[in-house]
């Protein structure tokens, strides 16, 4: 599996404008500077390259608003332990974190639909399909 340089570049920004964006939206969610931003986003999106390659071992048959709801309870459990890890990230609670996870979801599916030549759906079907070759 090879992934490019410039394609983990355009994750992480559009990470750290999700994050951004769901701690102006929910109370919940707190920064206290730009580096912590930074920070969470990189450890956010480094768990998201090994989880996902993870979630491959599920079978494909599994419906598919199960796998959702499972990302989204995993990733809602990172955002909890990268609040943890990281000085200055601060989270409320469990439903900070649901919400969050949702939040972040959302924002980071549209934001990379928009840029020119990002498809993250594709990106991920083509990531699942090279893990199980």
């Amino acid at each position: 599996m090879t992934i490019h340089v410039q394609t983990l570049l355009i994750h992480w920004a559009v990470m750290v404008l999700a994050l951004w964006l769901t701690s102006s939206a929910l109370k919940g969610i707190s920064f206290s500077g730009i580096l912590p931003l930074l920070a969470s986003a990189l450890l956010l999106c480094a768990t998201n390259i090994i989880v996902r390659p993870a979630l491959a071992l599920i079978p494909l048959s599994t419906a598919s608003w199960v796998l959702g709801i499972v990302l989204l309870i995993i990733n809602a459990l990172l955002i909890m332990l990268i609040a943890s890890l990281v000085k200055g990230f601060n989270l409320s609670g469990i439903w900070a974190a649901l919400l969050a996870a949702l939040i972040i979801a959302v924002i980071g599916t549209l934001l990379e639909m928009v840029l020119p030549g990002s498809n993250p759906s594709l990106f991920h079907i083509q990531q699942l399909i090279s893990i199980r070759r």
